[in-house]
């Protein structure tokens, strides 16, 4: 064995570092971006979620000191954890529960106008079965969310009844208030992967669109079946479309054998329509595989086309609300959500499966994910044309 030689071949492999600076700075780069990414949303609580409050609680008289009117509704509301919850005072409930209905807030909170009345006659007349009840009207789309806000409202019921246990000198169990739970969407038996399966169909034909590209366009353009493309009589624009179709058909058969899965191995309920969200689902792989042309069109070589791959997969992993809420992702880094394509792809495709909802509710997350795949099939067919 000859340490001269490996030495060489060892200095030979360093020194390509310094004429590939790109490739340098991934390799430094990347590990820390996603440990930090990592670190700051793996796992986060559950913050800033927006419910309406409707407080029509008249309030009553009692003895805290005698003769004081109690109104126990903006006791409770007082004691809410502002952090988990982003609360907005809303005086109609019908706007309250329209707001829910319309995605605008995840859940309504709303207080009777009895409501200190009967927490009085409950202190009373221990015995009597009229006790005050808080109404939550929620989304229950999204489990986790869902749950964050009724352990806020109980939470708050139970500091609340433990201040007046000591003011009125009886047990915390005799100061009942019940929570009426109502859903606009999803329910009770709501599970995760209920929610989680939108988002994996979305970002299975993202990751798997993405990648091929890449690879596909890395194996023409070593073999130069690219350049020959290029020189035939057929337009930029003909050959990127035509590879448009082809991974649009490829993404249709993902989709329909991902969707088939979810339905027979985790009952999953589409309470939508299923065409709606197949073709939603064509866009991401549409605007996925224009991305990917793009990338591997820019690249100078191999390495640093596949380089692209992690860059694209970690943020949309992270920061589009595949495994977490994006309310649990740190208010600094949420507006970062705004620009992964992934998360309008994932919401269309929760809210068609999930709330049942159609193209009048979703065109919005349409809309964006159509310009993604018409910019980046244009950028790519004038990157081909300069590449000409």
């Amino acid at each position: 064995m000859n340490i001269r030689r490996i030495l060489t071949f060892s200095k030979r492999t360093l020194l390509q570092f310094r004429h590939d600076r790109r490739t340098l700075a991934f390799v430094i780069v990347m590990p820390l971006l996603m440990i930090v990414i990592f670190g700051y949303t793996f796992g986060g609580d559950v913050k800033g979620v927006t419910v309406q409050i409707v407080n029509k609680d008249t309030g009553a008289v009692f003895g805290i000191p005698p003769g004081n009117r109690l109104i126990l509704a903006n006791n409770i509301t007082d004691h809410l954890d502002t952090n988990t919850l982003k609360i907005i005072t809303e005086y109609n409930e019908s706007a309250a529960r329209a707001s829910v209905d319309d995605a605008n807030a995840w859940a309504a909170i709303i207080f009777p106008e009895n409501f200190s009345e009967n927490f009085q006659w409950s202190v009373l007349h221990p015995d009597s079965p009229r006790y005050p009840t808080v109404e939550v009207y929620c989304d229950a789309s999204n489990p986790t969310i869902t749950a964050a806000v009724l352990k806020s409202v109980n939470q708050a019921i139970q500091d609340t009844m433990g201040d007046f246990s000591q003011s009125l000198k009886i047990t915390q169990a005799r100061l009942p208030i019940s929570v009426s739970t109502a859903y606009a969407y999803g329910g009770g038996d709501t599970q995760f992967i209920d929610y989680f399966a939108p988002g994996v169909i979305s970002f299975a034909i993202m990751m798997v669109t993405t990648i091929i590209t890449i690879i596909l366009f890395v194996n023409e353009r070593r073999n130069g079946t690219l350049q020959r493309l290029l020189a035939s009589p057929a337009s930029e624009g003909e050959i990127v479309i035509g590879y448009s179709l082809a991974f649009g058909l490829i993404g249709l058969l993902q989709s329909i054998v991902v969707l088939v899965a979810a339905i027979l191995l985790f009952n999953i309920v589409i309470v939508g329509s299923i065409f709606l969200a197949l073709f939603v689902v064509l866009l991401i792989a549409f605007g996925h595989q224009g991305l990917g042309i793009l990338l591997s069109a820019g690249a100078r070589n191999e390495l640093q086309a596949v380089q692209f791959i992690p860059l694209i997969l970690f943020p949309s992993i992270l920061l589009a609300g595949l495994f977490w809420p994006v309310e649990s992702i740190p208010s600094y880094l949420q507006p970062l959500s705004y620009i992964i394509p992934l998360r309008y792809g994932i919401d269309a495709e929760r809210a068609i499966m999930l709330r049942g909802w159609g193209l009048a509710q979703i065109w919005v997350d349409v809309a964006f994910l159509i310009g993604f795949a018409v910019l980046t099939l244009f950028l790519s067919t004038l990157l081909l044309k300069r590449k000409k």
